[in-house]
């Protein structure tokens, strides 16, 4: 194939599905196994060669990178923040809707009463910029091709989403330590009393789209009760192991295997956090650069994965739309 064949190939397909499907060994299309086939025998030459010189690899990861991470949906995140995307160059400030402080007092005609006041905020974001740099070999890319570069579009969009993830979750864990949006647990599971209370602050502050998201350990314990029986639930439990929501509220399990490159949970553990609002923004900035140099010594290409940065803004009062459950 030529170049411009393999770009109007990428171009004209949705490549991170081919390879997030091919990663998990999942069913191709007839369109998308004709793709990845064109794409294994390109991919597997260049191996073959061990020569890049227009730098096809990296030019491939940062487009379905890019497309991933800054075009597609996260549904939990969009349930807490705002979202959008600036320039490489550009920076922004949070205005808060402020909480309802003003008070109305009783008062004689023409009369004064105290003034009320309204908190508006203006937040300074906290930015976050990730790196990725790793090699891929001659070897590998000759012997598997197409399923070399599609683990490392994969494995790489993934660590990058789930770093933001946990950031973003471990500053809500440190920003909730007290006040009614604190459950102090009894124990290192929660109680259906503790459930009933993070369940009823989401219902009192959403008229849907409340979540309540952990660990599965925990969603699968926190499943189990509920303060009536039904068919529906009882073949619900029997066919999952667990309920999909808990007095109205989604449940929402994040799975304990996968983890973070260095090993850490995605969200923190012995935690549960229930959401009933946006807290803020959250912004992405620029795009991922992608760039590639190659090493004929230890005949690999080597590639640095630079620049993607977010940052979001929140305060105390916006942490409301939070509770927070320690079952440490």
């Amino acid at each position: 194939m030529t170049n411009i064949e393999i770009a109007e190939l990428v171009n004209s397909t949705n490549m991170y599905d081919i390879a997030y499907k091919t990663t998990r060994n999942m069913t191709l299309t007839d369109n998308e196994s004709e793709a990845s086939a064109m794409l294994d025998a390109h991919f597997k030459e260049i191996g073959k060669r061990g020569c890049d010189p227009d730098h096809e690899i990296s030019a491939f990861v940062q487009k379905v990178v890019n497309e991933e991470i800054y075009n597609t949906p996260d549904e939990l995140l969009d349930l807490i923040f705002d979202r959008g995307t600036i320039g490489e160059f550009d920076d922004f400030q949070n205005i808060t809707t402020p909480k309802n402080t003003l008070v109305a007092y009783e008062a004689a005609k023409g009369g004064n009463v105290p003034r009320s006041y309204l908190d508006v905020s203006i937040l300074t974001p906290t930015w976050k910029n990730r790196q990725i740099e790793t090699d891929i070999s001659y070897r590998d890319i000759a012997r598997n091709g197409w399923k070399s570069i599609a683990l490392l579009t994969d494995y790489a969009t993934a660590a990058f989403k789930n770093c933001m993830f946990s950031d973003i979750f471990s500053t809500v864990d440190a920003g909730i330590t007290s006040g009614a949006n604190f459950i102090d647990a009894a124990g290192t599971k929660p109680t259906s009393t503790e459930m009933d209370q993070m369940a009823l602050y989401i219902n009192d502050r959403t008229d849907a789209n409340g979540v309540i998201v952990a660990l599965s350990k925990y969603i699968q314990s926190a499943s189990k009760f509920t303060g009536f029986v039904s068919n529906e639930i009882v073949n619900e439990v029997h066919r999952t192991g667990r309920l999909g929501v808990y007095d109205g509220v989604s449940l929402v399990p994040i799975s304990s295997a996968k983890t973070l490159g260095n090993g850490n949970l995605l969200i923190p553990d012995k935690r549960m956090f229930g959401v009933c609002g946006k807290i803020g923004v959250l912004n992405m900035k620029g795009d991922i650069s992608v760039y590639q140099d190659t090493d004929n010594n230890k005949e690999v290409y080597h590639l640095m994965l630079k620049d993607f940065t977010y940052g979001y803004a929140f305060n105390a009062t916006a942490l409301e739309n939070v509770i927070k459950m320690d079952l440490s």
